[in-house]
């Protein structure tokens, strides 16, 4: 989960008052360069693997399309690689270009259909041994992945290649099998397992996708996996006690790597276990004090980082078309109001928890509440299954949208009307240096509005700050990031101007425990949806007991002054769905906010 991040980063998650210096890939490229020569020394052999999400992420992978990632894999000689679900961002067409250009076997044993450079397995003769490297993705990818971009590639269950793979690895010699896998170590894994074994009796790996943990649990036969999908490292691996099969996973986003040394008898080729060659973990952080560098390397690794900054967010840089290919029938299930005025831009800002929280559910009834709504702009939140979104939009023909290309996890999108708006520009803002945005880089849109004789530009922000009280002082440099921009914007012409989100603090708060102090002491700012503070039956996020106004609209003055008549509201959705409860279980936990700006 490398996600494009090789060049020099600051350490927040270990001093986020005051980060070192992590080195980035020029001090990675340094060590294995050395640590080649030391193993010809020793009579050892060396195995370089990537567990996928190699280069979205970040300027520098996603700026080229993943071609200067795949250089520097090819100058540091990796052995084998799996695509994760990320690396379908631009396309299948891209990723197979990749595996052309890679220098090294691009693995996937499940594919539905045969791609030529992307091979089910390799077998890598080290020191007389024959290591089996199986490459496994995760079934699910037309979840997680737009469909314009599988245009035809997707993979069958990851029961079903172990099934039909381990024994051809085995009949062609291959004598320790890892499997790399882009299936991803959850979160809290010890009680996921534990959930897992208790439903495993009922649980079929035929209908269902696995992650690596339940990966491990069927691969009998298999000595390790090396997995990535989750950018989420631990400093052991998982041990399986039905199939003895460990699994590595170590942190993302250029963070880290993981270093172990595989035990095999010489003699009967049989593998005996690991050994880790830092006492107690299995990775290491790059971090400068640590480690050197590659001076040519770390010049070049810089300057193509400047370059890319600059050239993804250039005027000249093409905009990201988002279509889907075919249109279904909205459902009449609810009673839900239009909030359509003609004189005006209506603008919602809606977090959809873990969307789609009851999937095709969860589909139907957002699909119906936005139809009906008829909103002219919505920023939504928290999209966790991007392929999903595709099946929501499938049933908004009127509406076009933007999602999120550099985010780690839980992705923002904007959708938009057609007919009386056009997408100008994209851009993700701090996808160079997200960490205070807790991986979610805001997605701004630039539009221009033409109706009738009303024609304006205006930007949108949509931000998902990090949450909890742990996330405070990241919530307060973002904003502070934020602010500093959003200036910058003014300053060039960008007048009219929205930031609407999930800010994860409440307006209410007391000054110090909120992030909100950069907008609030600038008066070139306000915050539209103050008027709903004064009454607790509008709060966003209505569950005792925090109940809070977690979910804001700003807009700078000049589009929306506070002294003008105009309308704001957090929208009723227990009165469409019956009660908040049931909206609760098929949508969302926070309730969606509104504002309806008048036309300059």
């Amino acid at each position: 989960d490398l996600h494009g991040a090789i060049a020099p980063q600051k350490a927040h998650f270990m001093n986020p008052h005051h980060p070192p210096q992590l080195a980035g890939w020029a001090a990675y490229y340094k060590y294995v360069q050395e640590l080649k020569h030391e193993a010809e020394i020793l009579n050892e052999g060396l195995l370089t693997l990537d567990g996928g999400n190699f280069f979205q992420g970040h300027p520098v992978g996603l700026v080229d399309g993943g071609k200067s990632i795949i250089e520097w894999m090819n100058l540091i000689r990796y052995d084998a690689l799996v695509p994760g679900r990320y690396d379908l961002i631009l396309g299948k067409d891209n990723l197979v270009e990749l595996a052309e250009l890679a220098e090294f076997p691009f693995l996937a044993s499940n594919l539905n259909n045969t791609i030529a450079p992307i091979k089910p397995y390799t077998i890598q003769d080290i020191m007389g041994v024959k290591i089996g490297v199986l490459g496994i993705m995760q079934s699910n990818l037309m979840e997680h992945v737009l469909d314009q971009n599988l245009n035809g590639f997707n993979t069958t269950r990851e029961i079903t290649a172990l099934e039909k793979w381990i024994p051809e690895l085995k009949k062609d010699g291959a004598e320790v099998i890892i499997v790399l896998a882009s299936t991803g170590v959850p979160w809290d894994r010890e009680e996921v397992y534990e959930q897992f074994v208790d439903t495993v009796d009922i649980f079929n790996p035929y209908e269902n996708s696995l992650n690596s943990l339940q990966l491990a649990y069927y691969s009998d036969g298999v000595d390790l996996i090396v997995s990535g999908g989750e950018s989420k490292g631990y400093r052991k691996p998982w041990y399986d006690p039905k199939s003895h099969v460990y699994v590595f996973q170590n942190y993302g986003n250029g963070t880290e790597f993981g270093h172990i040394v595989l035990k095999i008898d010489r003699e009967t080729h049989l593998f005996k276990g690991y050994e880790t060659v830092v006492s107690g973990r299995t990775s290491q952080s790059l971090l400068m004090d640590d480690f050197d560098v590659d001076l040519d390397a770390y010049t070049l690794i810089s300057d193509l980082n400047s370059r890319a900054v600059n050239l993804i967010y250039s005027v000249n840089r093409q905009i990201p078309l988002f279509n889907v290919k075919h249109h279904l029938p909205i459902q009449n299930f609810y009673t839900i109001p239009s909030i359509q005025k003609q004189d005006e831009l209506e603008v919602i800002t809606w977090n959809c928890e873990f969307f789609p929280k009851a999937d095709e559910e969860t589909i139907l009834a957002l699909a119906e509440a936005v139809y009906d709504l008829d909103a002219d702009i919505i920023g939504f939140q928290e999209i966790r299954r991007r392929g999903w979104f595709d099946n929501l939009m499938s049933y908004l023909p009127d509406y076009g949208y933007l999602i999120a290309q550099q985010s780690s996890f839980m992705d923002n999108a904007i959708i938009y009307k057609r007919d009386r708006i056009t997408l100008t520009g994209m851009k993700e803002p701090f996808a160079w240096d997200d960490y205070n945005f807790a991986g979610r880089p805001p997605l701004q849109g630039d539009f221009r509005y033409t109706f009738g004789n009303t024609e304006y530009d205006f930007t949108v922000m949509n931000i998902h700050m990090k949450c909890c009280d742990s996330g405070l002082l990241r919530r307060k440099r973002a904003a502070r990031e934020l602010h500093d921009y959003s200036l910058d914007l003014l300053d060039t012409g960008t007048k009219n101007l929205i930031i609407l989100g999930d800010w994860n603090d409440d307006l209410r708060d007391e000054p110090g425990d909120h992030c909100f102090e950069p907008f609030l002491a600038n008066p070139e700012f306000h915050f539209a949806n103050v008027p709903l503070l004064n009454d607790d039956n509008n709060v966003s996020y209505p569950k005792e007991p925090y109940r809070s106004f977690l979910d804001h609209i700003l807009v700078s003055r000049e589009f929306l002054s506070p002294d003008s008549d105009y309308h704001v509201a957090t929208l009723s959705v227990e009165n469409w769905f019956g009660s908040f409860e049931q909206y609760e279980e098929l949508i969302s936990d926070h309730k969606p906010v509104m504002v309806s700006i008048p036309h300059p």
